[in-house]
């Protein structure tokens, strides 16, 4: 026998016709040899020989080649390892059997990078494959005859999985749907007669659900042993046939919807018609409505023309609603129909126009009837001082009966039935109606409340107001009444009547007051008067008399001061004091109160005045000035029998602080807030009418400024009082003015203006050629806006709007530069006007304006959008500041 294989001298010859390539390699990676020589550019011996193969392997192949190599020559074992080679951009894969050969390891190089590749490609198809039959929810099936068993896999969601499962045909059976078995038999018994490509569907319940599927033979083969092997796939169609049940059920409900609704194409075609177009337009069910032209079955399509007309509203976005009046030929019953009509393209790209309609007969011939009803309740009750309104509360609260304007009382609209609040007012007072009706809609408990507004005229009206509930058998739906009576006279008869209740009250009790302070404060300087009168005409003793006079003559100046205390409450109060006004030295004035006073100082108690700037000079009224030192130094003199008395000024924020300091006995804290207070005495048992320090805050106030005290008991008191500091001028005289409001102007005397200074001089200072910036003023008492013109009137134009509603409707109007929002006004206050016209602009300035003066109202008005606060009583020159300020940065 030939050994051709084991022929010594074949070995060379036989190892080139083998596939693979040797590399013997030392234990240190150094190639020692080649064989046989191979086409791969990478495995020549140029290129490997005398080289460390491991230096010249990319470094992924590398971390994996040799810890192999290591084992090899460490275990002294074979191992077969499949490696990837990426070398200049190609990826190569290759097998390598390692064999220990002599403390070197022989390598065999076998590539396998086509083989490879396919397998990827395969694993790709495969992968692709399985990710389709998961979307499409598909699996495979097999079944032999002999088994009787079902194996199945794939991503049908029933029973399937990727793993193949088993299942007995009798099994399975049990879970198909008792009525659809017959036809899964049937389609068996086909697949057994013969191989059969019909499919078939039926349902499968499992775990309480049912699923619909698909099944179909793909192969059929019979084995040697005589038994059939059938294969198939099996596919889950729930999610389809339930959308063809939805729109087998949609197309029922459409059928036998109470609206009328037919498609036509765009020649006019029908194409589809419900049963209940069918029946108004007197057509058969079973006629073929394909050869009906829309244009002369529709009365309200009376032409081709017409047809094409209501297309091409639907086509061009338009007017796809509308109201066709009397649309059936034969059904004279039907008044009109309200319509939607809508463009609908399919998928071939073919046109055709749908329409739905719905019979609003019954609707109209109702409005018709509340129509005539409200004609004979407009004719009762226009008459009536009140003002009804009927709203449906399932139909939007929409009006079934109004009479009249309830803000305008005078005007009476006919056309509101059928429309709502938000059809008659702007939107923020629609909504706060809505809600009111909302609220007695919901809870079905009446609202009553009084309201105030004004009508057109401006003028003040006042509404009782009530919102009810009706429920009955009678009424198609509930409604709500809403009843307004005009009950101004009476409520302003009945202020009147508490407002002269309470003046009357006031009155008695501050007279009662008055006599009981009066009765004191008079009989005790008489007391001693009269008694040391006697005592002087007495006594021979000079010393004595003397004595006796200086007690008289103190009481007399007393008394003399009480009067004069009384006088100036008078005049202060009606309006009648004088304030004469001039240049006026402060320094100088505190000097003259220093000498007026140094003498009357107790002894231990000494009278310091604290000098401040010496040049400064005021305008101002010096003597009342005077008069408000010389009060808080004699007031302190009571109180105070060691230590000091100090007093001066300084100049803080444009204002003028005067302090006047004590070391006396202070006041208790609970008693800190009635200092001002007329006729309050806080000690007894201390000299004074108690009217001295209310005198000196009404003539603080007058002149522009505020005061305050603070004190700790039994340490000392200090008195402060502020003044507007003012440039001086020469020979001018002011007399202060006080609006109905409480507002404070200044009159010039040499221009007779109400501006304090001269808005005419402002405006030719700032050019004649410059536009007046527009301010609107939001102010609902007439005095107060006449000093607003007065005081900005020359420089600027101002347009008032008298409540707040009227405020946000003129601003969309004018658009004006500045607004200046009276905060408490009818109809809609200053900061809810604020909050909608915030809405329309975040930029235009508002400065809200309110006798409120506390924190919290600053804090109100600055939440609800205001950039702005300025305080009732208003200083003028504080107010153009701030006008100024905010003109200039809009």
């Amino acid at each position: 026998m030939d050994r051709t294989l084991h022929d010594a001298s074949n070995a060379q010859r036989i190892l080139k016709l083998t596939a693979d390539t040797m590399l013997l390699i030392d234990r240190n990676g150094v190639c020692v040899d080649i064989a046989p020589y191979c086409d791969a550019w990478f495995l020549q011996e140029d290129i490997l020989l005398g080289k460390n193969i491991f230096e010249l392997l990319p470094e992924y192949t590398r971390e994996r080649v040799v810890p192999v190599f290591q084992t090899v020559l460490e275990e002294q074992r074979s191992i077969s390892k499949n490696f990837k080679l990426v070398l200049k951009g190609e990826t190569y894969y290759f097998k390598c059997l390692m064999h220990p050969y002599d403390d070197m390891v022989l390598c065999q190089y076998r590539d396998i990078t086509q083989r490879s590749n396919v397998k990827r490609k395969l694993e790709h198809t495969n992968r692709t494959l399985r990710e389709i039959q998961k979307v499409a929810q598909i699996g495979q099936w097999t079944y032999n005859t002999n088994e009787n068993v079902f194996h199945y896999l794939g991503y049908t969601g029933v029973l399937a999985k990727e793993e193949v499962q088993h299942i007995s045909f009798d099994k399975y059976k049990e879970l198909i749907v008792k009525e659809d078995c017959h036809t899964f038999m049937e389609w068996c018994g086909r697949n057994l007669e013969g191989f059969n490509t019909e499919s078939i569907n039926y349902r499968v319940r499992l775990d309480g659900k049912i699923f619909y599927m698909t099944i179909q033979t793909y192969l059929r083969e019979q084995l040697p042993d005589g038994s059939l092997n059938i294969e198939g796939y099996i596919q889950n169609i729930t999610d389809t046939q339930l959308r063809r049940n939805d729109i087998n059920t949609l197309t029922h409900a459409i059928n036998n919807a109470k609206e009328s609704i037919f498609a036509a194409k765009p020649d006019g075609t029908v194409i589809f018609a419900n049963r209940r177009f069918l029946q108004n337009h007197g057509i058969a069910e079973n006629r073929d409505i394909s050869r009906l032209k829309i244009y002369n079955v529709a009365a309200d399509l009376p032409t081709q023309e017409a047809w094409y007309a209501r297309c091409k509203d639907a086509t061009d976005g338009g007017n796809n609603k509308f109201i066709a009046p009397h649309p059936s030929k034969i059904n004279k019953d039907i008044l009109a129909y309200e319509c939607t009509m809508y463009k609908v393209t399919n998928d071939e790209g073919e046109d055709s126009y749908w329409s739905f309609a719905h019979d609003i007969s019954e609707r109209m011939r109702y409005e018709a009837q509340i129509k005539r009803l409200n004609l004979i309740m407009d004719t009762t009750i226009n008459n009536l001082p009140a003002g009804i309104v009927v709203k449906e509360i399932n139909n939007d609260f929409r009006y079934i009966y109004r009479n009249r304007e309830s803000y305008n009382r005078d005007v009476f609209n006919g056309t509101s039935i059928g429309m709502n609040d938000f059809d008659y007012y702007p939107f923020i007072v629609a909504e706060k109606k809505r809600q009111e009706d909302l609220q007695v809609a919901s809870t079905g408990k009446g609202m009553h409340w009084t309201a105030e507004g004004k009508d057109r005229n401006g003028n003040l009206i006042i509404l009782d107001k009530r919102k009810i509930r009706v429920d009955g058998d009678e009424l198609s739906s509930p409604i709500i009444v809403s009843i307004e009576w005009d009950v101004t006279e009476l409520e302003m008869i009945k202020r009147e009547l508490m407002s002269s209740k309470e003046k009357a009250e006031m009155s008695d009790n501050l007279k009662s007051a008055f006599l009981a302070n009066m009765s004191h404060e008079i009989r005790t300087p008489l007391n001693a008067i009269v008694g040391f009168s006697h005592l002087i005409a007495e006594s021979d003793d000079a010393e004595e008399r003397k004595t006796y006079y200086n007690i008289v003559n103190a009481n007399n100046e007393r008394l003399l001061t009480l009067i004069n205390e009384i006088l100036d409450l008078s005049k202060i109060e009606s309006g009648t004091i004088e304030f004469s006004f001039g240049p006026t030295n402060l320094h100088h004035l505190c000097k003259e109160v220093y000498d007026a006073h140094i003498f009357r100082t107790p002894q231990g108690v000494s009278l310091v005045y604290e000098p401040s700037d010496e040049s400064m000079m005021i305008e101002t009224d010096k003597n009342r000035v005077f008069q408000v030192i010389s009060n808080l130094i004699g007031n302190a003199v009571k109180f105070t029998k060691e230590g000091s008395i100090s007093y001066g000024y300084e100049l803080v924020d444009n204002q003028i602080v005067f302090h006047v300091t004590d070391t006396g006995t202070g006041i208790e804290p609970e008693k800190v807030g009635r200092v001002f207070e007329r006729f309050a005495k806080l000690n007894q048992h201390a000299q004074g009418t108690g009217l001295g320090l209310s005198i000196c805050k009404s003539i603080v106030e007058r002149l522009g400024g505020q005061i305050s005290v603070s004190s700790e008991f039994g340490v000392g008191t200090t008195f402060k009082f502020t003044l507007p500091y003012k440039g001086t001028g020469a020979g001018k005289e002011e007399v202060i003015l006080e609006s109905e409001g409480g507002a404070v102007a200044s009159m010039d005397g040499d221009s007779a203006s109400m501006n304090g200074d001269s808005a005419s001089s402002e405006a030719t200072q700032d050019g004649d050629n410059v536009k007046p910036a527009c301010i609107l003023v939001a102010e609902d008492t007439d005095s107060n806006f006449d000093l607003l013109e007065a005081i900005l009137g020359k420089k600027h134009r101002l347009i008032r709007a008298h409540d707040g509603m009227e405020a946000v409707i003129m601003y969309d109007e004018v658009k004006p530069d500045l607004i200046l929002m009276d905060i408490k006004m009818p109809n809609l206050d200053g900061l809810e006007a604020t909050k909608i016209i915030r809405e329309l602009s975040a930029t235009v300035p508002i400065i809200a304006q309110s006798a409120f003066a506390y924190e919290q109202d600053r804090k109100a008005a600055q939440e609800a959008g205001c950039n702005d606060f300025i305080a009732k009583p208003i200083a003028q020159d504080k107010l153009k500041a701030m006008i100024k300020k905010w003109l200039s940065t809009s």
